[in-house]
C-alpha cells in the first residue's frame, strides 16, 4: 500500500486532516497534496512520512511493503469482562520497537504487525514482541510471545531487551540481567552465546513482564 492509501486508512480511523499533520510534522496542506496525487519532491519530507509510517521510504512511495501493517488506537486498546480487564497489546516488529519506547509522548495511534489479547498486564507502553532466536532456550522459544515493558524497573535477575549497539550479534538482544561483583552481564541461557557486559552504550529498553508460548 502506498502514502495515499495509508492516510486513507488514518483518516477512515476517525483521525482529521489537521490531526493527522500535526501527528505527521507535516503541513495540513501537504496532506491535500497528496491526496490531490501531488507528491512532495523533497527527501527530508518523503523521510518524515516514511517515519511516521514505519516504512521504507522507497516501498512507501511506490506501493511496496516491507511488513504488513495493522492501525492501533492505544485508547480502545482495553475491554471489561468477566475474566478481568482484556488488553489487546501491540505486536511490533523488532526493528521497530525503538520508535516506540523511545517516544516522550504516547502517541494516539500506532502501526503495528497484530495485537495480542491478554489479562492482567501493566503499563500504559507496553508492547508485544516475538522471540527472534534461540539465544534464551528453554525458558523462551523462538516464535514465542513476550510482553515488554519499558517503563517498568528492572533489577539483576529479570529479562530484559537491550538495544546492544555496535555488538557482532543482532543489535536488540533478549538477555538476563546477572550481577557478575560490581558488573552487570547480558546472559544468554543457550551454551553457544556468550555473556555481554551491560555497557553505557547499552539501553535497556524494556523488561519481559509475561510469556505467552501461543498467538
Amino acid at each position: 500500500m502506498n502514502q495515499k492509501g495509508l492516510i486513507f486508512l488514518e483518516l477512515e480511523e476517525g483521525m482529521t486532516e489537521k490531526e493527522l499533520a500535526s501527528a505527521i510534522g507535516v503541513s495540513p496542506r501537504t496532506l491535500e497534496n497528496i491526496l490531490a496525487d501531488k507528491f512532495p519532491e523533497d527527501p527530508a519530507g518523503r523521510e518524515t512520512f516514511a517515519r511516521y509510517f514505519r516504512m521504507d521510504m522507497d516501498a512507501l512511495w511506490t506501493g511496496g511493503s516491507t511488513y504488513s501493517i495493522r492501525i492501533h488506537n492505544l485508547s480502545e486498546s482495553t475491554q471489561h469482562s468477566a475474566a478481568g480487564d482484556i488488553r489487546r497489546i501491540p505486536l511490533l516488529n523488532w526493528q521497530h520497537m525503538g520508535q516506540m519506547v523511545t517516544s516522550t509522548n504516547l502517541p494516539g495511534v500506532i502501526h503495528c504487525e497484530a495485537t495480542v489479547e491478554t489479562t492482567d498486564v501493566s503499563g500504559k507502553r507496553t508492547v508485544a514482541l516475538k522471540v527472534h532466536d534461540d539465544s534464551m532456550e528453554t525458558m523462551f522459544s523462538e516464535g514465542e510471545i513476550i510482553f515488554v515493558d519499558p517503563d517498568s524497573k528492572w533489577k539483576p535477575g529479570d529479562y530484559v531487551i537491550v538495544h546492544h549497539p555496535g555488538g557482532h550479534l543482532e543489535t536488540f538482544i533478549l538477555r538476563q540481567v546477572k550481577s557478575i561483583g560490581s558488573r552487570c552481564m547480558l546472559h544468554p541461557l543457550t551454551r553457544k552465546y556468550e555473556d555481554l557486559p551491560l555497557t553505557k552504550q547499552d539501553k535497556v529498553w524494556g523488561k519481559v513482564v509475561r510469556l505467552r508460548k501461543k498467538l
